[in-house]
């Protein structure tokens, strides 16, 4: 009877315990870093009031043993370190962790250890837990911003933390020059000028509207009736007027007719007919502008016709005598005519030069003339393979032609000035300078403005460039050099001039004293690849960059993933201030529970392992957010609820205990 009165007491005893652990649990619900406890029991001795007995062979069997319990006590309190979830808040210093580490913090003397990373700089600027004091410990980094190795420190943020100037040692040069960048002059052409055909032009070569395998047939009846010919010949490159003459003779011939074909001196067809018979419908058939030419109509016997003329493509030896328009009109110069030739040349007219006309004037010597009145020495006139003129004037907008004028003087020769009006097929263009700029420092963090320009040479795949100082701070060596390009666009070489390997200039000027030479390397990409410099059509963003920095004085700082402190300077560079440390354990169930939500170690947890986020070890920081309480309310109900009933029914037995007892007691009665 008075077992089951110590059973129900220690039930009791037990599942009050229950109840403060899960009332601890879910008053801190919202516990920033809080974990979770629970309570495991275990059952308390029994009293054995028979032991087991072995089978006996050939008699009995064994006999189990008779035991009671006598109750159940607490057997463990243990805390559960699953991951809690984050709550962003915006705020640089406080941190979340992911996996299994702790914050170190110190009170000077010892350190504990929490999951709470609400931290905040104190009045002296040191990181610490704001709602106690204690500092958060981890590793400074020296004056290079190289991250220290050793013991464990607190954490201070410098406000007054300046960064060293550091002279600038290279300036990248990136972007596209245009590969059409040469000055251009202006290109002037005329229609074409024609001579009469004669023998050895080629059919292809005249325009008859004609194309290579192309056939041409003979037309025509003689008075009797009779067709002309049957034979026909096929057109290739290698075919003359001659071939064409002889081809139309052997034909008419070879059909009893005697005619006989000649090429005048006006590049007109002529058919000699003495064969007897009137030849009828004569033509040559080869598509309609072929036609057109090659019309004779009727030739009677003893006559002879003429086809309409063939003109072929003049060239710059043909006299200017013999020279006709495109449309077949002569230009009707003879020995003797004084022409006048001139135009403007960047919008201002030149004096005209006049030409006198001799027997062996050619059409390259008016081109000749029409050069030197407009001043152009450097670019060569052509006539092309279709007997166009075509000008091009000197590089550059000032040296642009226009209006070009040739005439006759005293006579109204419409056809010759009409003959010699050209066509602008492009205009003038100065040479295109390209230029970037970027700042460079020197050893004591003043900054230098350097230019550069580049200007292509015309018809090269090269370039000068030049290198100037924006403040009359002067360039020693390197100033100038050349950069090549291969013929895909990607950069062959880059050199200075004078043997110079870099830019070299003295940034001591207007007072400054005491600054060393400041010496550049100039990275323009790699040789053969297109990565810096490259020269392609069209136009591109350049833009150069160089290392360096001035002084810089500390403005604002950064914590990252793997805790690293990186303060941002004035001068926009960074560098690393220091590093938060983080600490694991073998067991961090044998953690000790401490007050404002902080562990110490015990003998049970192990070593603190001193370790920092991001190293492998599964530990990272969430920067800007705090990890909440791993408590699960809904859970933590239900254990109330089945913590309650099992106290309940643990009063219930002593409650049974006493009541038997009292009947026992009115026995005596």
């Amino acid at each position: 009877m008075f077992k089951s009165l110590y059973s129900g007491v220690s039930g009791l005893t037990a599942n009050l315990t229950h109840l403060y652990v899960i009332g601890n649990n879910i008053a801190n619900s919202n516990t920033v870093g809080f974990k979770s406890g629970r309570v495991t029991f275990n059952e308390m001795l029994t009293q054995t009031i028979r032991s087991a007995s072995r089978p006996v062979s050939g008699g009995l069997g064994g006999t189990n043993p008779q035991q009671i319990g006598l109750g159940t006590k607490v057997g463990s309190i243990d805390t559960n370190f699953s991951q809690g979830n984050f709550q962003t808040t915006g705020k640089k210093t406080d941190l979340a962790i992911q996996g299994p580490g702790f914050f170190i913090l110190s009170d000077g003397t010892s350190n504990v250890y929490t999951r709470a990373g609400v931290f905040g700089l104190d009045s002296e600027n040191t990181l610490v837990n704001p709602s106690t004091g204690l500092r958060v410990q981890g590793v400074m980094a020296d004056a290079g911003g190289v991250l220290g190795t050793g013991p464990l420190t607190d954490i201070y943020i410098d406000p007054s933390l300046v960064v060293p100037a550091s002279p600038s040692t290279v300036v990248q040069l990136m972007g596209n020059l245009d590969s059409g960048s040469d000055a251009k002059g202006t290109i002037m052409s005329t229609q074409s000028f024609m001579v009469a055909g004669d023998a050895s032009d080629l059919l292809l070569g005249v325009p008859l509207g004609l194309l290579e395998g192309d056939v041409i047939s003979i037309g025509g009846k003689d008075n009797l009736g009779n067709d002309l010919s049957a034979a026909t010949l096929v057109v290739d490159a290698a075919t003359s007027l001659g071939d064409l003459r002889d081809f139309l003779q052997n034909a008419l011939q070879a059909g009893g007719h005697n005619a006989a074909v000649a090429i005048q001196a006006d590049g007109t067809f002529q058919v000699s007919n003495s064969a007897g018979y009137d030849l009828e419908g004569l033509s040559l058939i080869g598509g309609s502008q072929f036609n057109s030419i090659f019309n004779f109509g009727t030739v009677a016997d003893g006559a002879a016709q003429d086809s309409n003329q063939v003109l072929a493509y003049a060239e710059a030896t043909d006299l200017a005598t013999d020279l006709y328009s495109f449309d077949g009109s002569s230009l009707d110069l003879v020995d003797g005519d004084n022409v006048d030739l001139g135009g403007t040349v960047g919008g201002d007219a030149t004096t005209p030069v006049t030409m006198t006309v001799g027997a062996a004037t050619n059409l390259g010597d008016i081109m000749d003339q029409l050069r030197f009145s407009l001043g152009i020495t450097s670019s060569a006139g052509e006539i092309n393979s279709e007997g166009q003129m075509i000008l091009t004037g000197e590089p550059g907008i000032d040296n642009a032609i226009s209006s070009i004028s040739v005439s006759e003087q005293g006579v109204d020769n419409t056809g010759l000035t009409s003959a010699f009006s050209f066509n602008t097929t492009q205009e003038a263009v100065d040479q295109k300078i390209f230029s970037m700029a970027t700042v460079t420092y020197d050893s004591l963090g003043n900054e230098h403005n350097i230019n550069f320009t580049f200007e292509k040479e015309p018809g090269l795949n090269q370039w000068r460039w030049n290198a100037s100082m924006d403040s009359g701070e002067v360039i020693t060596s390197g100033e100038s050099g050349t950069v090549s390009f291969n013929t895909n666009g990607s950069i062959s070489n880059f050199t200075y001039d004078n043997g110079a390997s870099g830019i070299t200039f003295d940034p001591n000027i207007g007072g400054t004293e005491g600054a060393d030479p400041v010496i550049l390397t100039v990275d323009y990409g790699d040789v053969g690849a297109l990565t810096g410099l490259t020269q392609f059509a069209g136009s591109g963003s350049l833009q150069a960059i160089s290392d360096g920095f001035g002084t810089g004085t500390l403005v604002d700082f950064n914590i990252d993933q793997s805790g690293t402190i990186t303060g941002i300077f004035s001068n926009d560079t960074m560098r690393n201030l220091a590093r938060i440390g983080m600490a694991s354990f073998s067991n961090a169930d044998g953690l000790m529970r401490q007050a404002n939500n902080t562990y110490r170690r015990s003998g049970n947890s192990g070593q603190a392992n001193e370790t920092f986020a991001g190293t492998g070890n599964g530990i990272t920081l969430v920067p800007g957010a705090l990890e909440t309480s791993n408590v699960d309310l809904a859970k933590e109900f239900t254990n109330l609820v089945v913590a309650q009933r099992a106290f309940q029914a643990n009063s219930r037995v002593i409650t049974t205990a006493d009541k038997i007892a009292q009947e026992l007691v009115n026995l005596i009665r």
